[in-house]
């Protein structure tokens, strides 16, 4: 029996069919909005001295800003005026803007943390003006070391979280209150524009820290869209979701003595737009 020759109009619209089940659409591939890099804890031995240098150096040329997530020396160390000059020397030899977030190391530890402070505020304070950018800050005016921008349609954010001892308690307290504060305003007034946010701290989200957390995890389930927390203090890499804000992602850095800046691309997935390169043939989960 012979078969009755369909129309080329319909036999046109077949095929396209079928090329539209098979191809993949450039919309339905993840675009990169943003590409940073990220280290913290580092420098901490006398050889992190020649490897953080190394590790500026070698940062590839995609990079848009770096950030560094606190803790600029070891936990015994001193707290003198040279370390912050030297880590200061040190970033600064970096192509792209670099951000800083306090670390406890560096602070708080500190036999004189209020000494300790006034070392950080003069090698640290608005570090990133140092390059010509055109990244658009905004600093809280009562704690100039947080920070926001938003870039890509992206928002970041920079608060002063840190780990280790709780030196002043009333200090303690406002500051988180202070934290919390800077970032529902970025949120209320870039939450509707960006399709994500991008928060830095230094400290792991432990029970002293759950007037930030509690009331930012509430916060977040508002927020709806993705979310990373991306700090250090811990050393060791991690990777989970231990918020009751689901669509809060929290990262642990690796110490950099152990890891180069690990490389996070901010994409317009609608689920999980956070893309890792840990850079040392590492799984990144």
């Amino acid at each position: 029996m012979r078969l009755k020759a369909l129309p080329l109009g319909l036999l046109l619209l077949f095929c396209s069919s079928a090329l539209a089940q098979d191809k993949t659409t450039p919309e339905s591939v993840p675009r990169t909005r943003v590409t940073f890099y990220a280290m913290g804890d580092v420098p901490y031995e006398p050889e992190e001295d020649t490897l953080l240098p190394k590790q500026i150096a070698k940062l590839p040329p995609d990079a848009e800003f770096v950030v560094h997530v606190g803790d600029i020396k070891g936990g015994k160390a001193a707290c003198d005026e040279a370390v912050y000059q030297k880590v200061s020397g040190m970033l600064s030899h970096s192509k792209a803007p670099v951000f800083i977030i306090p670390g406890d190391n560096e602070w708080n530890d500190c036999m004189n943390p209020d000494q300790a402070w006034q070392f950080w505020d003069q090698y640290f304070m608005r570090f990133d003006r140092r390059w010509r950018h055109t990244l658009p800050v905004f600093r809280q005016l009562k704690r100039e070391e947080n920070f926001s921008f938003v870039k890509g349609g992206v928002l970041f954010v920079g608060i002063n979280i840190v780990g280790g001892l709780v030196h002043d308690p009333a200090e303690w307290k406002q500051r988180h209150a202070d934290d919390l504060d800077w970032v529902r305003r970025n949120l209320r007034r870039f939450g509707n524009e960006v399709s994500s946010l991008v928060l830095f701290g230094h400290a792991k989200p432990i029970a002293a820290h759950n007037d930030f957390f509690v009331p930012f995890s509430q916060d977040a389930i508002k927020f709806q869209k993705p979310i990373l927390y991306l700090h250090g203090d811990g050393h060791k890499w991690i990777y989970d979701r231990p918020f009751a804000a689901k669509n809060i992602l929290r990262i642990q850095v690796d110490q950099g003595g152990i890891a180069p800046p690990l490389k996070i691309s901010v994409t317009d997935a609608k689920t999980n737009p956070f893309l890792l390169d840990r850079r040392n043939d590492k799984p990144a989960k």
